[in-house]
């Protein structure tokens, strides 16, 4: 797909020279944190060095208050308590957190995740006949429930008292539960950012250890949870996310927890240094998987464990379980393919929005967002069982999807979620007026502009610059994700070296050198490899061209060693030499 490139705009070029000085940073470093809005020492060096001191107190938070004197009652009275997660990451980190915080604490603590493909996403009945069945007075849900009016009243009415933490957009009106604690339901903008779930349920366990006056360090243990899931949820990564995300980053790599350990090794990624791409699509996607495809209690049992034996049993079968959901996704992707090809207008429709019956509910959401990445638009795919379609939306930025399907919500049983994802239920037969509705709803929002991706580019470069001082600075940088994506670097009219091509499943793989043939021998060659660019070898075999290379700066870990590697990210043709 044909990327529009945006170089952004330069900043005060004063100030960056001033904080390049003062912190002794790079240039071209020192302005990419003033371009972020870190343009004093201090913003910069609380950036670059997150600290959980900075993080807010707990209970700011609405509903915090109510929250804690619940949880204590329950833990003086020793009644049980059950905590209610969500079946994907984000849900699976923050019910193992909480269950490991309150289990510590002596708690009658256990837990329940909904089958996805039987109970579907949130609160549900099944769940507090279950909660009955254990005797359990308290509900603790973590990463849902906010959109749960009905499933809190029936609750209340068995005697079982509710407590809400949740980060998802909250409807006009509120369950009434026992506490709400849901940053995007306060009534005024959270301070700290756009948590996770797992990073309200870690701000309700500190709040709990303060009020009891226990240690919140031991905390810090349970910081490689925080991380995973937050890194997961494809949150932003700034203000608390990022000192949450940054230090648990850290404590994956020194983590005590046997499941986590072993789930590192099965992956492939023991001795590597671990980030948010490595959560992102190695990590995250095993956690997932039991999830998608049936009972995710599996993957609690692996990050609460202590025995390493049974660690090692669970993580294998995680792994397997993830092959099986790649061959299914894979295959489900292809039926999607066929129908857009059958059915979608790509002229005239800004959105996607398919359904079928033979799809696993699953996987539908990472389809979803494979078909976001090659059409660049809003997609929704709903699979149909009976007399019931559940669906996962994905979108683009520049539109809310939330927001989108709020004004859809006539033809909709049910619907949540936030900006960039959403889950919907709806009548099958509700499905082509709903089509109908919601394209007309995307037409009307996006223009031809956001219709094109954009390649967002912090900064030029030249390929001098580049040395292992620079790229150990630039990871300071580092977790990277939303609103802190890695930099973009642009360098204009590079001489290919040696012949590009092909390796894998159609990457790219060339090297580059400033200037032309005539450049010195000084100067330096750098390999480069685009992930799934192999499509664009043709024109780069023809003698004499210059191009012009959008990339990523990284370190490539290979045969025990780490060496610099450039990651493409878009190129052009710049000239053709005579």
């Amino acid at each position: 797909m044909k990327l529009k490139w945006e170089l952004l705009p330069e900043p005060d070029l004063q100030v960056v020279h001033r904080l390049a000085s003062e912190l002794n940073l790079p240039p071209v470093v020192a302005k990419i944190l003033v371009a972020r809005g870190h343009d004093t020492k201090t913003k910069a060096e609380g950036f670059l060095n997150p600290s959980l001191g900075n993080m807010l107190d707990p209970f700011i938070l609405a509903g915090m208050e109510k929250g804690v004197e619940r949880i204590i009652h329950a833990l003086r009275e020793k009644e049980k308590i059950m905590i209610f997660g969500d079946y994907d990451v984000d849900g699976i980190t923050a019910t193992s957190l909480l269950f490991l915080v309150l289990n510590k604490l002596g708690a009658e603590v256990t837990y329940y995740l909904p089958n996805r493909l039987i109970e579907g996403y949130g609160l549900s009945e099944e769940g507090i006949a279950e909660a009955l069945r254990r005797g359990v007075k308290l509900i603790v849900s973590v990463d849902c429930g906010i959109t749960a009016i009905e499933e809190v009243a029936y609750a209340k009415t068995q005697g079982v008292d509710t407590i809400i933490t949740d980060h998802h957009e909250p409807q006009p009106t509120l369950p009434k539960a026992s506490a709400i604690i849901n940053p995007k339901a306060s009534g005024y903008e959270y301070p700290g950012g756009e948590l996770s779930g797992v990073g309200v349920a870690f701000k309700f366990a500190q709040a709990i250890l303060r009020r009891l006056g226990q240690d919140e360090s031991e905390l810090e243990d349970h910081l490689d949870l925080v991380a995973l899931g937050t890194a997961a949820d494809i949150v932003p990564l700034v203000e608390e996310n990022r000192i949450l995300t940054k230090l648990g980053m850290d404590q994956i790599s020194r983590t005590t927890k046997p499941g986590l350990k072993s789930l590192i090794f099965v992956s492939g990624i023991l001795g590597q240094k671990i980030g948010t791409g490595q959560v992102v699509f190695i990590l995250a996607p095993r956690i997932n998987a039991v999830g998608r495809l049936g009972d995710a209690e599996l993957a609690i049992k692996l990050l609460t464990t202590r025995d390493e034996h049974k660690a090692a049993e669970m993580a294998r079968a995680l792994d397997e379980e993830n092959r099986r959901r790649k061959h299914i996704d894979e295959t489900t992707l292809e039926e999607a393919l066929e129908l857009i090809e059958q059915n979608v207008d790509l002229a005239s429709d800004k959105a996607i929005v398919l359904a079928s019956s033979g799809w696993h509910q699953g996987v539908i959401g990472i389809v979803a967002s494979r078909l976001v990445e090659r059409f660049h638009r809003p997609t929704i795919m709903i699979s149909i069982d009976g007399e019931e379609g559940k669906g996962s939306a994905r979108s683009i930025p520049g539109f809310h999807l939330y927001d989108a399907l709020k004004e859809c919500e006539e033809f909709l049983l049910k619907y949540g979620g936030h900006k960039y994802a959403a889950g919907l239920s709806i009548s099958p037969d509700m499905i082509h007026p709903f089509r109908d509705k919601f394209i007309k709803v995307t037409n009307g929002k996006l223009t031809p502009e956001d219709m094109i991706p954009r390649l967002l580019i912090d900064s030029e470069l030249e390929l001098d610059q580049i040395n292992p001082e620079l790229v150990r600075i630039l990871e300071l940088l580092a977790p990277f994700g939303p609103q802190n994506m890695r930099p973009i670097f642009l360098t204009r009219n590079l001489h290919l070296w040696g012949e590009p091509y092909v390796v894998g499943n159609n990457h790219l793989r060339l090297r580059v050198k400033s200037g032309g043939t005539k450049a010195g021998k000084n100067s330096p060659v750098f390999d480069c490899i685009g992930f799934g660019m192999g499509d664009m070898i043709k024109p780069l075999t023809m003698s004499g061209i210059r191009v012009d290379l959008a990339y990523v700066v990284e370190t490539n870990f290979w045969n025990d060693t780490y060496k610099i590697q450039l990651r493409i990210k878009d190129l052009k043709i710049s000239e053709k030499l005579i």
